[in-house]
């Protein structure tokens, strides 16, 4: 009597809690609406692997990713379609922050200039309380260069605090 053997491959996960519950590689944030987008975009397999060869992405979960699709045609669309939307509105609200005659620097270069983490919110908590000038385009903040430096120069918190010369001399 021969018996079948089910195998499960799973290369596909879905979680609430990694990229907003997208389909997505296992042991990855790598979606598959982004793998499907750059392949409607005409990326190749090869270059895919090529791109993400520090994951290592592997052929197999290019296929696995591609057979999501076909059972998932729709959901996987709709995303992409989402991002496209919101794409739209970075380039149209990005081209209007240029337009200004303001510089803004994004937030990564603001945390920079004045010595936060990059990686920290401390940005968007300084734009929200209106302690820098800042627009907001989709999920991203830009700040006015000049409230940059505004605030670098007055007393400023949170990050680190610039430190002041102890004099070495003494007096008589």
């Amino acid at each position: 009597m021969v018996s079948t053997i089910v195998m499960s491959i799973d290369y596909i996960v879905k979680s609430p809690q990694v990229c907003g519950g997208a389909a997505h590689l296992a042991q990855t944030r790598l979606t598959v609406h982004s793998l499907i987008g750059q392949m409607k975009d005409g990326a190749t397999i090869e270059e895919l692997l090529e791109g993400y060869a520090h994951l290592p992405l592997t052929r197999a979960q290019v296929h696995a990713a591609l057979a999501y699709y076909y059972d998932n045609q729709a959901e996987i669309d709709a995303l992409l379609g989402e991002e496209a939307l919101l794409l739209g509105q970075i380039k149209r609200e990005s081209i209007d922050i240029r337009r200004d005659s303001e510089e803004f620097i994004t937030a990564r270069e603001a945390s920079e200039r004045l010595g936060l983490s990059a990686h920290s919110s401390q940005i968007a908590h300084l734009c929200q309380e209106g302690k820098l000038t800042c627009k907001k385009v989709a999920n991203r903040w830009f700040v006015s260069l000049a409230s940059v430096e505004a605030y670098a120069a007055g007393n400023r918190k949170p990050g680190p605090r610039q430190s002041i010369p102890h004099s070495t001399s003494k007096t008589a």
